[in-house]
């Protein structure tokens, strides 16, 4: 087994795998995951959906600029990436102006993202409450992302250009040894002339290691659950809440349920997330209070951390002091 590496990527998201698939094209490369699986913290545990009018202009620029990759046919794939499902902000009388901003800065970006109101709310998604929501902003072109097949794209990508995957490979140690990094992992060690951070949620951890400077990442624990319905929610469109007090969304699943979330953002030592009863608890009477849907039950739940830079914005590119030293975290 090698020891020597162009590259090695620390993290086995969906950030590591896909800087492994790219930089393997060139050069040996090495992707060191912690865990005993791939994609185990975040990654798998997203909400999985394509929405090109969120987080910032960074995001937005970046999300824009993604469509053709997600759009292409794959090979390596029996399905496509993308399954249509559009986006339904909701709101009350309070934040139509602030919706009607929203939506005419985001055409820049989604020509078509439009305003809806009065009945066609209830045309698309027929459990809204009339009497609590009143506005809403509609990115049609929105899709639900197969997260995990883009996951197994990536590593498949890598593993064909000759990479070395490693799992259960958490780094304990790393220094710079002339123009070379050392790497020492609970399952050996490894040299590298590059290291990328895409740790996620332990991307400072990994950074003081390497001995830069941390950024002030902060992981944010976000609960989610999925429950059961009377409907089918096949035709709506995933719905999430900006009213004060209800912020939660909902996305329909096969099999007449819906993946729900209060939408939360609770700060978090890097960890393996837990549910919080309480979370799901006020998630459900967000839910039921914006629709008729009555949710009174739940099958699983689970939760994960979406981790984020002081400015929200992603964090890639070479440190300012340490050589050989690239961050590739903050994608929240």
């Amino acid at each position: 087994m090698s020891t020597e590496f162009d590259v090695a990527v620390i993290g086995g998201g969906i950030a590591g795998a896909s800087a492994a698939a790219e930089l393997s094209r060139t050069h040996s490369v090495v992707l060191l995951e912690q865990e005993n699986e791939l994609a185990f913290h975040t990654t798998s545990r997203s909400a999985a959906i394509y929405i090109e009018n969120e987080g910032g202009r960074v995001f937005h620029r970046v999300s824009t600029a993604s469509r053709p990759f997600f759009e292409a046919e794959h090979p390596e794939l029996d399905a496509p990436l993308l399954d249509p499902l559009p986006v339904l902000k909701v709101g009350d009388d309070s934040l139509a102006e602030e919706f009607r901003q929203e939506a005419a800065d985001a055409g820049e970006v989604t020509s078509s993202i439009r305003i809806i109101e009065g009945s066609e709310l209830l045309k698309l998604c027929p459990v809204l409450r009339p009497e609590v929501v009143t506005i809403g902003m509609l990115e049609p072109t929105a899709a639900s992302i197969d997260v995990m097949a883009l996951h197994q794209l990536f590593i498949r990508r890598a593993t064909a250009n000759g990479s070395d995957i490693r799992r259960a490979a958490r780094v304990v140690a790393m220094g710079r040894q002339g123009s070379h990094w050392s790497v020492s992992t609970e399952a050996g060690d490894v040299t590298a002339t590059t290291v990328v951070n895409a740790a996620g949620a332990w991307g400072d951890v990994v950074a003081t290691m390497a001995g830069a400077q941390p950024i002030g990442l902060t992981p944010m624990r976000r609960t989610a659950f999925t429950a059961p319905i009377a409907q089918d929610p096949a035709a709506w469109p995933f719905i999430y809440s900006a009213i004060e007090d209800t912020h939660c969304y909902f996305k329909p699943e096969a099999g007449q349920q819906l993946l729900c979330s209060l939408s939360d953002e609770t700060p978090s030592d890097p960890c393996d997330a837990c549910a919080e009863e309480i979370d799901v608890a006020q998630a459900i009477d967000h839910i039921n209070t914006i629709s008729t849907l009555d949710l009174r039950s739940v099958k699983t739940t689970w939760a994960g951390l979406r981790t984020f830079a002081p400015d929200r914005n992603p964090v890639f590119g070479w440190d300012d002091t340490v050589d050989g030293f690239l961050w590739m975290v903050g994608q929240g």
